[in-house]
């Protein structure tokens, strides 16, 4: 693409990555933004008023306007193409006080890393923003909400991605020792004195004398025997700023202001205060400004997203059924958010083991199942220069100068348009009336 290879800036760009490789490390490069000390590298070498510059900043942009909702746990895979400037960004649902374990692997083709940003809706504030070509983070989320992950590699990077983000356990330690989360049998939200309240806790079954044990650092803040609660325990969390009850205890084993650490021992299980009809079993409740679900914090049972064989993804691929729904998340569950009929192409974003995320071509994101699509046919193109858009637009902006030997026409669009990939994989649009 003559148009696109400025010298000048080209030059700009291998500079900064040359720079950038020094660290031959694959840990996390943090921080306080590494997208923010990205676009400040790219000012000071004048990069960032360029075309190539502007539509980096502007796909950032663009790709949390309008981010995919995935369930948890979920593993997903694609590819950035150097010549095609795109971020991609997916939405998570947390609750407050649940922790995610993101994994994200960037198998470059150059030295360029990958910008991963974690922002918090509905605001979309950042929260994370760090560089890296394969490592992981431990994210918790301090309120309940949606959650964005964004993805983006410095200019000019290309290579294949994957990101895997599974649940994983707040606490390091269960708060009955010898348990986890399926031993709780009562949950948060249950009708308590025949719906008159509802149960702020969750309620966790084991022998009575079983250990209860402090989840996290903190300092006892009370031992009382009074209540609903029997003989109850309260522990300041410092780092979450919460207060966490333990109650219907046989017995406690710390005293008030205590400073305890995780696994240390509070007291035994028991059916004190208003259980003592019930069997035994320990009463775990979370505090803040009033009660919050603490079963988040607390569970230790995750299913695990494996991780998907290492593939290339095709650019384009059509509908074979005569009509299928396109879904909001990689399942059947999920809500339609479209229906498309046969040979509709489609532009193939990225793909979980079952699921391909697709664009159509007016721009609608969402998923298909693997088996509703095909491959596309191409047809070679002549020998000429002419002007191709990088999406259907109107604007000169959006064009480049192309050489179309170095192209295939691979489909057509409702738009006027015929999509043309080259060698590199580089997917554009072409007016339908340039080569008629």
């Amino acid at each position: 693409m003559k148009s696109f290879r400025l010298f000048t800036a080209l030059f700009a760009i291998l500079v900064i990555l040359i720079s950038s490789c020094n660290n031959q490390s694959l840990r996390i490069f943090k921080s306080s933004s590494a997208r923010t000390k990205y676009l400040n590298t790219l000012k000071s070498s004048g990069i960032s008023s360029t075309k190539i510059g502007l539509e980096w900043q502007k796909s950032g942009i663009e790709a949390i306007s309008r981010p995919s909702e995935l369930e948890i746990p979920v593993a997903i895979q694609g590819s950035f193409k150097s010549k095609s400037i795109e971020a991609k960004a997916w939405k998570i649902q947390l609750e407050q006080g649940a922790s995610v374990n993101i994994l994200v692997y960037w198998q470059a083709n150059d030295s360029s890393k990958l910008i991963v940003d974690l922002l918090e809706g509905p605001e979309w504030k950042e929260l994370e923003s760090y560089a890296t070509q394969n490592d992981s983070v431990k994210f918790e989320a301090e309120k309940t909400g949606s959650y964005l992950l964004r993805i983006q590699p410095e200019l000019l990077g290309e290579g294949n991605f994957q990101v895997r983000i599974n649940g994983t356990a707040t606490y390091a330690v269960f708060p009955v020792q010898g348990k986890n989360s399926r031993a709780i049998q009562s949950i948060w939200g249950d009708e308590r004195d025949g719906g008159k309240r509802s149960h702020e806790g969750v309620d966790i079954f084991a022998a009575r004398g079983t250990p209860i044990l402090a989840p996290v650092e903190g300092v006892v803040t009370a031992v009382r025997d009074t209540g609903l609660g029997g003989k109850q325990v309260w522990l300041r969390d410092p780092k979450r700023d919460w207060n966490l009850y333990f109650a219907h205890l046989d017995s406690q084993m710390v005293s008030n202001l205590q400073r305890v650490n995780p696994g240390d021992t509070l007291g035994l299980v028991g059916n004190t205060g208003n259980a003592r009809t019930t069997a035994p079993h320990l009463h775990f409740g979370i505090y803040q400004s009033g009660a919050i679900n603490p079963f988040p914090a607390i569970k230790t049972e995750f299913d695990i997203a494996s991780q998907l064989p290492e593939r290339e993804l095709p650019q384009l691929m059509k509908v074979i059924t005569s009509q299928t729904n396109m879904r909001s998340q990689p399942n059947t569950n999920s809500s339609v958010i479209a229906q498309l009929i046969a040979n509709t192409p489609v532009i193939i974003l990225a793909a979980t083991s079952d699921w391909f995320e697709v664009e159509t071509t007016d721009g609608i994101i969402g998923f298909l199942y693997k088996n509703l699509l095909t491959s596309v046919d191409s047809v070679a193109l002549d020998d000429r220069s002419t002007y191709a858009m990088t999406k259907p637009s109107q604007f000169l902006a959006d064009s480049l100068l192309v050489d179309l030997e170095q192209f295939s026409k691979i489909g057509e669009t409702a738009e006027g348009y015929d999509l043309i990939l080259d060698r590199d994989g580089n997917l554009l649009f072409l007016p339908v009336m340039v080569h008629q």
